[in-house]
């Protein structure tokens, strides 16, 4: 073992340093739930820069410029003590990831709706259209349906938001069912349901909720959430 556990050179919150993105996950993991978790490993799947400083062949498996792969994750995480809660933790929320995820919001997305037993859906799904490509966020090609996570952005920049309108109905020209949510329809319990029962009925499926007032129900806040 060459490495001591969390030092190195990624920043950390208290100003120490990280040799490795995946120290610095599990690190973060005791603060962590498991969806944030599996956002962030999602994001280490995709992101150019999110990858090793260090020079050790052990972390430097990928080609160069590339996002470390499932086998680059699994290999660091073979370098750290297997019996420590933190890396059981992160093996753990590794079995959720779906790649390509592009944003922390698609995960839970993801999450919340496997929770309820719908099914998996194709992730950035590429669909050519006379405007180019579009890459909707969560697919289920067979059936035409998609779910489209707005974010800030969408809310900020009038002339994204006019693109993106315009895209959507090149897309529903073509057959494709889409439901766009936004942030609190994540959070608010009954428009979460609402969501959910609508893709359930495009899916041909029946959407599985806990019964109300269970503790079981999934809770969203900005600081936290929960998903059964």
């Amino acid at each position: 073992m060459t490495k001591t556990y969390g030092l190195g050179s990624y920043a950390g919150p208290w100003g120490s340093t990280l040799v490795h993105p995946v120290e610095a996950l599990v690190v973060a993991a005791p603060m962590m739930s498991r969806w944030a978790l599996t956002a962030a490993l999602d994001a280490l799947l995709v992101h150019r820069d999110l990858r090793p400083v260090d020079s050790t062949p052990a972390w430097t498996s990928q080609s160069c410029g590339e996002p470390l792969s499932l086998a680059d994750i699994y290999s660091a995480l073979e370098t750290l003590p297997p019996t420590s809660r933190a890396v059981m933790a992160v093996r753990t929320a590794l079995k959720s990831t779906q790649f390509p995820t592009l944003s922390p919001m698609e995960t839970l997305t993801r999450l919340m709706l496997l929770a309820c037993g719908l099914p998996c859906p194709v992730m950035n799904f590429r669909v050519d259209t006379r405007l180019g490509y579009s890459l909707l966020d969560l697919a289920w090609p067979e059936h035409k349906t998609a779910i489209e996570f707005n974010g800030r952005v969408h809310s900020e920049n009038h002339h994204a938001y006019k693109n993106e309108m315009y895209r959507n109905e090149v897309l529903r020209d073509l057959g494709w069912k889409l439901r766009i949510i936004v942030f609190d329809d994540l959070r608010d319990p009954a428009r979460s349901v609402e969501w959910r029962t609508w893709l359930g009925r495009q899916l041909w499926v029946v959407p599985r909720f806990p019964a109300a007032g269970s503790r079981a129900r999934t809770s969203v806040s900005r600081k936290g959430i929960h998903i059964p």
